[in-house]
């Protein structure tokens, strides 16, 4: 059987060898997803221990002990229910995994899904789309022929739910799925480009343009983008469109806006309000027909079971509706309270408020001012205890769950026992909605920004944003202890949806309690690391270091630093990270910490190693060894070992390099760790290359570069590349080598990380008959270095020993030097264009 398997959020394809869940790749080694094959083949049956020793170890004696391992590392991977233990028999999956066909069309085994909320398309309910059966056939026929489609029309017209439908439609269209970006929590436009990336799973290297690292990841993709809420941010969108749509030709973009993008290409698609009944219009029938009316009745019934639309009352419905203008979110606003006054009481309720109506319509467009005055007025309908949650809601920058309503909203006033109460009240009366799939809660953006107004313009603002960023905190808190223990993609599913709510909480902290931003960001760090959003997360974390101050805790700075050094490592700010590390380990070192003296030691080691102090790395990463493995933190062991691989290597230590990278690896397999996984299987292939190992790294990489090429890590998949690169100059495979650089030198770029590919590029000219490049090459290269002490790797080094041969049988002293002082002279651009020339 090699067709797929779905079982929950997940998707087990055998003949790929990969899990998903909800379309993302998750990081599984070989042994572990041999046991959960076998499991999930048994279609539910009991697998006995004698068969899953037999498919996956074969003929290898294997005690109890390990396969208990591994079963509970996939229990917390897929969810304790899943797999049952039948005492001295076996083990259970539960409940049967179904298999998929794989699709005919396209050949793909398992096209990802996206990331689109379920929608109810039939019967009842908020996610039924209603009267709007023309404008999706419309709409859905201009996305299958236009690549940009831009709907635009006011707040509250329903130009978000129209899209979703079009998108959920157009989705098995596109093998890499559709994909919903909400870009109504930014209010940084520059975010823009990494809030695609995030959701899209893409890493942007720190050294970066976004948009053009985007655009490159995105260029051999076949995925649908529905960008919501694009109009605060109109000008960054613009730009995102243009490059994505000019780079990636199999990509397009279904976007909502209240006014154009104005981009090349762009598809205006208007959403017009719902229809109405003309006046003269007497024939119940066709007044109840009418989706404004149709939708009015389906929403006051959802608000009160009881609510019945008699024909007697189908003209007072249809009055209510041509006052709001058709516009679906001020129907629902209104119908809400029908299911709880009773149509006779909110007409009159509406009588009364014919004068806020015009006067609001005198000094703002009339249908943002239709929309507004229906808040205003249902926010008047509101008890006091239900205007305070609902501004205080508003804090919250996307969805909430309802420990965190509690937690923010209650207090003496609102008890917390209280607030579902009155959040099932708000959802009855279409103020607050339910997310569809999930156990979350959130307030239309138009809601949450009148809202939002409100709150700020009230005297207990301080008070609940302080209480709101005091639970991100402690979310943060509990993400943190969890971290070691629990695989990448389990983890950010329980926390990823955070981000909106920390960046608002930073953004107040920052300002208004810096003590508390000190703590958010030293807490926020794995989570900017886990979305690939490292540049964002130096900045908030370096504004962070500066509003330290002597009183504030010593556990807090020491976290803040080792957090701020993880941000820096890996990129052209190593001595800054190198300087953050080592605060970081004085001060837990003071405190006692073990486990968390043994994360700093174990970045204060990988620093050491690139600045080429590889005496005090071999001290700094023994210590952390210890420290970690007494302190039983496996996902920092399994990184802290993969360090060790490099500095043994660099000592010359090739076994002892070699078991630990084969140490690194059960560790990233027990819990279930994805880019630590993948660094050391390309340090392993480097070890390779070092030896001189040359078919094993070039066999190597070519298969890790392949599998890393459909996975978020760009960073490690640039560092495969060139090691690869280098293994094909060494081993004279000069053309495919030169291929191999061009895809390499980007995805490097970005990562600050491109100055050591030159040393191998310039052998590759210099055994292609280019002296004078390869002379020039070295010139550059050997400024780099000497321009920001990045000392040579072994094998760097021994390229360039290489090279010298080739250089001084070609060329006199005199030449060389020359060429060597012109190279030093060229940018960047000039020598990487210099390289890659065939």
């Amino acid at each position: 059987m090699t067709e797929p398997y779905r079982f929950g959020r997940f998707t087990l394809d055998p003949a790929e060898r990969r899990l998903r869940a909800d379309g993302a790749p998750v990081p599984l080694g070989g042994t572990a997803f041999n046991i959960l094959l076998t499991l999930v083949e048994g279609r539910g049956e009991v697998v006995t221990k004698e068969k899953l020793f037999s498919r996956v170890w074969g003929h290898s004696v294997v005690g109890d002990n390990r396969l208990h391992v591994h079963i509970n590392a996939l229990r917390k991977l897929v969810g304790d229910g899943c797999i049952v233990t039948k005492q001295g028999r076996g083990y259970r999956f539960m409940p049967a995994p179904r298999p998929i066909r794989r699709s005919p069309r396209s050949g793909a085994s398992n096209p990802k899904s996206g990331n689109l909320p379920l929608l109810q398309t039939a019967g009842e309910g908020l996610g039924r789309l209603v009267g709007r059966d023309a404008q999706l056939r419309a709409l859905s026929k201009l996305l299958s022929r236009e690549r940009l489609v831009t709907l635009t029309g006011p707040g509250g017209v329903g130009k978000t739910r129209l899209a979703l439908h079009a998108a959920s439609g157009a989705a098995p269209h596109f093998p890499d799925g559709a994909w919903l970006v909400e870009l109504a929590a930014l209010n940084d436009p520059d975010l823009a480009p990494g809030a695609v990336a995030a959701v899209l799973g893409i890493k942007i290297g720190g050294n970066a343009a976004p948009i053009d690292a985007l655009s490159r990841r995105l260029a051999r993709r076949t995925l649908l983008i529905m960008l919501d809420n694009c109009e605060h941010v109109v000008a960054a969108a613009t730009r995102l469109c243009e490059a994505v749509l000019g780079a990636a030709p199999g990509v397009k973009i279904l976007a909502t806006s209240r006014e154009a993008l104005s981009c090349s290409g762009e598809q205006l698609f208007e959403v017009p309000p719902l229809e109405v009944p003309l006046e003269s219009a007497t024939q119940t029938r066709t007044v109840r027909a009418m989706p404004a009316v149709e939708l009015f009745a389906e929403r006051a019934r959802a608000a009160g079971s009881a609510f019945r639309l008699d024909d007697k009352d189908v003209c007072v419905a249809a009055n209510i509706c041509r006052r709001l203008d058709g516009l679906p979110l001020a129907i629902e606003i209104v119908a809400g309270w029908a299911g709880v006054l009773g149509l006779e009481a909110l007409e009159a309720e509406f009588d009364s408020s014919v004068p806020a109506w015009t006067l609001a319509g005198n000094i703002v467009p009339p249908r943002h001012a239709t929309l507004g005055a229906t808040l205003e007025w249902s926010y008047g309908l509101l008890s006091v205890a239900e205007r305070t949650v609902l501004c205080r809601l508003a804090a919250f920058a996307g969805g909430f769950t309802l420990e965190a309503a509690k937690a923010v909203v209650g207090d003496d006033t609102v008890p917390p026992a209280r607030v579902f109460e009155h959040v099932g009240i708000m959802i009855r009366k279409s103020m607050i909605t339910v997310v569809p799939g999930a156990r979350r809660y959130r307030l239309l953006e138009t809601t949450r920004a009148f809202m939002h107004e409100k709150l700020l313009a009230s005297d207990e603002a301080p008070s609940v944003r302080r209480r709101h960023a005091g639970y991100v905190l402690r979310l943060l808190e509990r993400a943190m202890g969890e971290w070691e223990t629990t695989s990448d993609a389990v983890w950010l599913a329980r926390y990823g949806s955070v981000l909106d709510d920390l960046r608002a909480a930073l953004d107040w902290t920052i300002v208004e309690e810096p003590k508390t931003a000190v703590a958010l960001a030293g807490a926020s760090w794995p989570l900017w690391r886990e979305l690939s959003l490292r540049p964002e997360g130096r900045r908030w974390l370096g504004a962070a270091v500066v509003r330290l101050d002597n009183d504030t805790p010593p556990a807090q700075e020491a976290r803040l630093r080792l957090g701020l050094g993880d941000m820096l490592s890996n990129t052209a700010a190593v001595k800054a990270g190198h300087a953050e590390f080592a605060r970081a380990a004085a001060l837990y070192r003071q405190l006692a910490e073990e486990a968390w003296l043994g994360s700093a030691l174990a970045g204060l080691g990988s620093a050491l190693l690139m600045l080429g102090r590889i005496e005090e790395a071999d001290v700094a990463i023994r210590e952390a060894l210890k420290l970690l493995d007494r302190a039983r933190c496996p996902r920092t062991l399994a990184t802290a070992y993969s360090i060790q691989l490099c500095i043994e290597a660099s000592l010359g230590r090739y076994d002892v390099a070699r078991a630990a990278g084969q140490k690194s690896v059960r560790l990233c397999e027990m819990s279930g760790s994805g880019r630590p996984a993948f660094a050391v299987a390309g340090n392993l292939m480097e070890l390779a290359l070092q030896m001189n190992h040359l078919d094993e790294a070039v066999t190597s990489g070519r298969r890790l570069a392949a599998r890393f090429r459909d996975t978020t890590h760009s960073d490690v998949l640039g560092f495969v590349l060139g090691i690869l690169a280098g293994a094909l100059v060494a081993r004279g495979d000069l053309d495919e080598a030169l291929t191999v650089g061009r895809e390499a030198a980007p995805l490097l770029r970005d990562e600050g990380m491109l100055f050591w590919l030159f040393d191998h590029l310039a052998l590759r000219a210099g055994l292609a008959g280019l002296i004078t490049d390869a002379a020039r090459l070295a010139g550059y290269s050997d400024a780099v270095c000497r321009t920001h002490d990045h000392p040579r790797e072994p094998i760097g080094c021994r390229a360039i020993e290489r090279l010298t041969k080739l250089l001084r049988d070609a060329l006199t002293g005199g030449e060389i030097s020359q060429l060597a002082r012109e190279g030093a002279l060229l940018t960047e651009q000039q020598a990487l264009t210099l390289a890659l020339r065939s």
